[in-house]
């Protein structure tokens, strides 16, 4: 999971850019009658953030018996996603905020959309507040449908608030056989707390990282194959481990948290595989 820095967009001002072109005069009147609640559900979200407890915020059918759900939907999918929206270049402005476009949450796919962390479906009062808007890939998105988390250890995690990239806690083995395989795994890192590392398994399981990763891992050997042939006929298991040694370390350097991090080093770390097991992949 990579960190994204918290957007600076007020909610208030999105939702109103959002409903600035609705002609429907009864519509608009009771858009504009939830503005304010739309500030407060706002707020709300960033109280419970600090101490990461979305769980507790609750549900609704609806902003106040004023606006019911299929009309706050519309405000995200038509006065927000829609090509010619009034709120469209904040969609892109979220949408745009993931480093190299690359999905924060699984850290490997395209971002191709926006994910509701507390789903539009339950949660009308957010459809349209920044805050809860992440940009992701298409696969996580789905992945996530819409599950509202119950308990704060099913919450996955979140890239504005939660910062899980100074300790290693994804790790893999190369499974020695045949065909070899590498599997990844999360791992408790005592300086995160329970909680902490009770919601990084739920997020890795929830998305499908696991098979996600071993199906790069497991492409990139091959890739590497003939590299790792003709570095193992010069100096043995030792120069193998020396060359993923240094990839590992250039991966690490970058993110200690990747997959390719995690490969490198299962990989440097199997004496079977730097003695001729890569050659087991297919």
């Amino acid at each position: 999971m990579r960190v994204i820095a918290k957007p600076e967009l007020d909610a208030k001002d999105v939702y109103e850019l959002c409903i600035s072109k609705v002609k429907n005069r009864d519509l608009k009147e009771r858009f504009v009658q939830i503005a304010g609640s739309i500030a407060e559900a706002e707020q709300e979200y960033q109280e419970k953030a600090e101490s990461k407890q979305w769980y507790l915020i609750e549900s609704s059918d609806g902003v106040n018996g004023v606006v019911n759900k299929a009309e706050m939907e519309k405000v995200y999918t038509q006065r927000m996603v829609g090509k010619k929206a009034p709120g469209r270049a904040l969609y892109d402005q979220l949408k745009n905020a993931a480093p190299n476009g690359i999905c924060p949450l699984c850290g490997q796919r395209v971002v191709e959309t926006l994910d509701h962390f507390l789903p539009k479906a339950d949660f009308s009062s957010l459809v349209v507040v920044p805050l809860n808007l992440i940009p992701a890939c298409s696969d996580c998105n789905k992945s996530k449908l819409d599950k509202a988390p119950d308990q704060i250890c099913k919450q996955t995690l979140h890239p504005y608030y939660d910062d899980v990239t100074g300790e290693q806690w994804l790790f893999a083995e190369v499974k020695e056989e045949t065909p070899g395989t590498i599997r990844f795994y999360t791992s408790y890192v005592e300086a995160y707390g329970d909680v902490l590392n009770e919601r990084i398994k739920f997020h890795f399981k929830e998305l499908g990282l696991g098979s996600l990763y071993m199906s790069n891992a497991n492409s990139t050997v091959t890739e590497i194959q003939f590299r790792l042939s003709k570095t193992h006929e010069k100096g043995g298991k030792i120069a193998v481990k020396a060359y993923l040694k240094e990839e590992e370390e250039s991966r690490r350097n970058n993110h200690v948290n990747s997959w390719n991090t995690a490969a490198y080093q299962a990989m440097m770390n199997s004496e079977w595989f730097c003695d001729g097991g890569f050659n087991e992949f297919k």
